[in-house]
């Protein structure tokens, strides 16, 4: 089941249905898309699209957390969500589950994105029993390929993304755990 994962004094809460009109706004900010969705702007009925597979993914403890600080506003999200499309066909990603974090521009540069995916990593390894995590990341994505790599991802291919060619990782989780 998905709850709500603590970090520090934030938290990831899952993501309602009231939440689409502020996800929307962070999804289309330039910075936001530009990688995150392949600078494509998405509209309210795929944000709609996006949360009710969030939703449906609850039960399984994937899907999609807001991320929650003192601000009023969405900070940002993370997410633990399968591999789609072409990824699905390269043999290292293929059934693999993923980790996004996205966050406003404000957040950026303060530790925020670190801490949220370690609890999205610390949730899929302790809760999940997951054996690994894997990660695609634009090639020009500076901050997310530091981000992974601080965690732990380990690079293990290329791909071809949609915008620009993408960094694949992987996580062992099993190596991990905690003693």
């Amino acid at each position: 089941m998905k709850t709500v994962l603590p970090f520090g004094s934030n938290c990831l809460r899952p993501v309602t249905k009231t939440d689409a009109g502020k996800l929307l706004a962070l999804l289309t900010t330039p910075e936001v898309r530009r990688f995150l969705c392949d600078d494509k702007i998405l509209t309210t009925p795929e944000i709609a699209a996006f949360l009710a597979d969030s939703n449906r993914r609850d039960a399984e403890g994937l899907g999609l957390w807001v991320i929650e600080t003192d601000a009023k506003d969405i900070t940002g999200i993370a997410s633990l969500m399968p591999v789609t499309g072409a990824l699905e066909d390269i043999p290292e990603m293929a059934g693999g589950i993923e980790p996004t974090i996205a966050l406003g521009p404000r957040f950026w540069r303060q530790g925020l994105a670190l801490r949220a995916l370690a609890a999205v990593i610390d949730h899929a390894r302790d809760t999940l029993c997951l054996s690994k995590l894997v990660a695609s990341v634009d090639v020009p994505n500076k901050a997310s390929h530091r981000l992974l790599r601080s965690c732990g991802f380990q690079k293990i291919g290329r791909s071809q993304g949609v915008a620009h060619e993408l960094i694949l990782y992987v996580l062992p989780l099993k190596q991990l755990a905690a003693d």
